[in-house]
């Protein structure tokens, strides 16, 4: 079955983070709600993300977790600085540099 995944936007939260909403639809089903939190230390420091970047890392990881079928609805998760290292978009001839770990 065909599923469309569309990007609605995102809302600050009150560390300084993101959180992105997107949502996915299939013919004669109900529009399936997801957000990914990411958190304002991602932002900010040398190897910040923009928020462009974060929307496609937020589509990627969504991607991902539907063809592993781990999707129930309503659903939320918050991206982990690993799966930023992962699914983060590396110009060719640039060297993909880790991103430090958050302290939780």
């Amino acid at each position: 079955m065909k599923q469309n995944i569309r990007y609605l936007g995102f809302e600050g939260t009150p560390d300084g983070g993101r959180r992105f909403e997107l949502s996915i639809t299939a013919a004669a089903q109900k529009p399936i709600m997801v957000s990914f939190e990411i958190p304002g230390s991602m932002f900010s420091g040398k190897n910040k993300i923009t928020i462009q970047e974060a929307s496609k890392i937020c589509y990627d990881k969504l991607r991902l977790l539907l063809a592993r079928e781990l999707i129930q609805t309503p659903f939320t998760s918050q991206l982990s600085v690993e799966d930023i290292q992962k699914l983060r978009y590396v110009p060719r001839g640039r060297v993909r540099e880790s991103v430090p770990p958050t302290k939780d």
